[in-house]
């Protein structure tokens, strides 16, 4: 769906990414691109519109100013569980269990050290003797991968 204007073409577009995002906290600009593919900065119109697609939807909650790598201070809304919400099948892991600059062993024994920390999406490098080895390796809070991490205690 690119670069969507049309007010209620928009507004559903909204919908129908946030019944399928698997994460508990967004901003609107994160939907503008990640969700609805848009280009460029969303206009004033645009960004009214998206807001109060959000809000129009139960089981979100504005949750104030939350600051993001990608899009910086944004409005945000969280996910809650109110009656009639379906049930998601499993729990995403929170940002903050990913600190920068933490230390995870995987179950194939390598360690991996955090250097970007967001709440879609995290980045690591190996570490071997001491040094960040190899290239960068991203994955998403709510994959197996994720979850298979155990933490290394200093």
């Amino acid at each position: 769906m690119s670069n969507v204007t049309g007010d209620t073409h928009l507004a559903d577009g909204v919908k129908r990414y946030l019944s399928e995002y698997p994460g508990e906290i967004i901003c609107v600009r994160q939907i503008w691109y990640e969700g609805l593919e848009g280009c460029g900065v969303p206009s004033p119109e645009q960004m009214e519109i998206m807001t109060s697609a959000v809000k129009s939807l139960p089981g979100w909650k504005d949750i104030g100013d939350f600051r993001y790598e990608k899009f910086g201070v944004q409005p945000s809304f969280k996910r809650g569980n109110t009656p009639g919400d379906p049930v998601r099948s499993g729990k995403i892991m929170v940002q903050h269990m990913f600190e920068l600059g933490s230390l995870f062993k995987t179950p194939d024994g390598k360690v991996l050290k955090v250097v970007v920390s967001e709440v879609y999406n995290i980045r690591c490098f190996e570490i071997a003797d001491g040094h960040m080895t190899g290239p960068m390796i991203k994955f998403k809070p709510q994959d197996d991968f994720a979850k298979s991490l155990v933490k290394i205690e200093n």
